[in-house]
């Protein structure tokens, strides 16, 4: 390697060591993230956004199908929250950007429209799922992913109809050593999500690079840091439904990114692709994220800490977001 290229690898360390640290910071002060986060490091070493950003750059060609996968309905009106498709829909418009691949999302059926209107939010064309091979860039399209136990072997033939070269989960509920989907609180809320551990545990025999983003331990991917999230999260050990199996996921990936707000790990992994493909334009910008959060609210999302229909993602308000993309923005200027 020469002398140019280490720089330019040292540099990304920097960039995106200072992108890791911006989103794990402690919204709320839930006193986990931190754990959570080390826990994830000493797995890979590198930063987590880079460590992604740079195994999805190896990986995916032009005209992939790449799968991101979204969707959490907290209780007590099961509503889809705000955390999760924001997260899906910017990282989705980056692929496209900065790799020009068909980006499908997958969400619960309860929740597609919010998803088909969150990207639309960011600009992007709503392709019918049933003409997807001719997605460019600029374009997605949104498929259901059934609830029922018994429907989950959809999972290898739509990785045989596809064959996509990444598979993402951003704030997805995964399931618990005892087969039970979990909220933060430690409640079963098995019957509202999709038993998506199927695409997963298929895309694993496949060869596909998976990639978990979550920020509480009971999210798809988890499984890598498992102890961790029972010995540092609230009911991750022992939850508060029948199970008592506690929250914390089972499901493991390739990759896990951890922070603060799920969304915040795919905006991570973004600013990223953004910096090593020198593709600035890759990471969307403040007023985008104003945008899309006005969308998924406008077509029903909540935000799944207050439950209220507001433009807010985890208690935090939309200038906050916005304010973490400018600096994003930033922090990838070369």
């Amino acid at each position: 390697m020469g002398l140019v290229s280490r720089l330019r690898e040292k540099r990304a360390e920097y960039v995106s060591e200072g992108i890791d640290r911006l989103i794990t910071v402690d919204m709320g002060a839930r006193g986990i993230i931190y754990k959570l986060y080390e826990a994830a490091r000493e797995l890979t070493k590198a930063p987590l956004t880079l460590t992604a950003a740079q195994q999805i750059k190896e990986v995916v060609k032009p005209k992939d199908f790449v799968f991101i996968i979204t969707g959490f309905r907290p209780p007590p009106n099961f509503i889809q929250e705000t955390d999760g498709p924001l997260g899906a829909v910017t990282l989705a418009r980056a692929l496209g950007i900065a790799f020009d691949v068909q980006p499908l999302l997958l969400i619960e059926e309860f929740s597609k429209n919010i998803l088909i209107e969150t990207l639309r939010g960011i600009g992007m064309e709503v392709v019918a799922t049933k003409e997807p091979s001719a997605l460019g860039v600029g374009q997605a399209a949104v498929l259901s992913f059934p609830i029922e136990f018994e429907k989950a072997e959809e999972a290898e033939s739509l990785l045989n109809e596809y064959n996509p070269s990444l598979v993402v989960a951003i704030e997805k509920s995964g399931r618990n050593k005892k087969g039970i989907y979990h909220n933060m609180r430690g409640l079963d809320v098995s019957p509202y999500h999709a038993k998506i551990e199927a695409l997963f545990e298929k895309a694993h025999e496949y060869g596909v690079l998976t990639i978990g983003i979550g920020d509480g331990g009971n999210e798809i991917g988890m499984g890598n840091i498992r102890k961790a999230v029972e010995k540092f999260v609230p009911y991750g050990r022992e939850c508060q439904c029948p199970c008592k199996g506690g929250l914390a996921a089972e499901s493991k990936v390739d990759v896990l990114v951890v922070s603060a707000i799920s969304n915040w790990g795919g905006y991570g992994i973004e600013a990223c692709i953004a910096y090593i493909t020198d593709k600035p334009e890759a990471l969307h910008k403040p007023q985008h994220e104003e945008a899309i959060l006005k969308s998924a609210v406008g077509a029903g999302a909540i935000d799944g800490i207050s439950g209220r229909a507001e433009q807010s993602v985890d208690n935090v308000g939309v200038t906050t977001h916005s304010a973490l993309i400018d600096i994003l923005c930033e922090l990838i200027k070369k």
